[in-house]
């Protein structure tokens, strides 16, 4: 089983969104997929509750936040019904976000590109690299834009690009941009393929172009969200060989 887990102390930083567009993206492609909720706010298992109240499928099983001293123990006990473990860390430096990493294969962790956001992605490296040394295994990393500019890069993102690759801190090559579909997967409890159907159905008797304008939101966030869960699979097989 692969382990990835998503950590950044400052809330807002796409976190749990990254998570869960990955979860879905593997879901979809036929790989068994499970999420640790390990979030305070319990975002990802609140969506996943409200969608098997409402009757309607889960695509991958969601976990709730056990006691810390049990953490290490469901990891293990995960693999086997999972082929990937997804977990959304909590910000602060608990312990159980120590024994969630001493587990983990590839710690993905998401900025927006502003300064003051690298600077928190370096304590989270930091961390990493901690947790690393705690245990005396290599625990592999990269850095995730998220929230950016689908039509451009920012100069602030590309600062912060060129000062972590000066300092050798891998950035993975895909960035999840900002787009109103991502917000509807927790606003809506839904799932990212389930919105070409809704808009579809939103827009009936609308205007062709305003329809096709929709559509093209959608289709652009699952290229999207596609494009960056091939990414994170090909660091993670890539780091399993190394």
């Amino acid at each position: 089983m692969y382990v990835i887990t998503f950590a950044n102390p400052k809330g807002g930083s796409g976190k749990t969104t990254s998570a869960m567009l990955l979860a879905e993206q593997i879901a979809i492609s036929g790989g068994r997929v499970a999420i640790l909720d390990l979030d305070p706010n319990a975002n990802i298992l609140a969506w996943a509750r409200a969608r098997e109240a409402e009757g309607r499928e889960v695509p991958f099983a969601v976990h709730a936040r056990p006691q810390a001293e049990e953490t290490v123990e469901l990891i293990d006990n995960l693999s086997g019904e999972a082929d990937y473990l997804i977990i959304d860390l909590e910000g602060s430096k608990d312990q159980i976000v120590t024994f969630a990493l001493s587990r983990t294969d590839l710690c993905i962790i998401p900025l927006d590109g502003s300064p003051m956001e690298a600077r928190q992605a370096a304590t989270a490296v930091r961390l990493v690299q901690t947790t690393s040394n705690m245990i005396r295994t290599p625990i592999d990393y990269t850095l995730l834009f998220t929230r950016t500019n689908a039509a451009f890069q920012t100069t602030d993102e590309r600062d912060v690009r060129q000062e972590m690759e000066m300092n050798s801190i891998p950035t993975l090559p895909v960035r999840i941009a900002k787009r109103a579909p991502y917000t509807r997967i927790f606003r809506d409890g839904v799932l990212l393929a389930e919105l070409p159907d809704i808009v579809e159905t939103e827009h009936e008797g609308k205007t062709a172009s305003v329809k096709d304008k929709a559509l093209k939101q959608v289709a652009g966030a699952i290229d999207n969200a596609r494009d960056y869960a091939q990414a994170v699979i090909h660091a993670l097989t890539k780091a399993r060989a190394a």
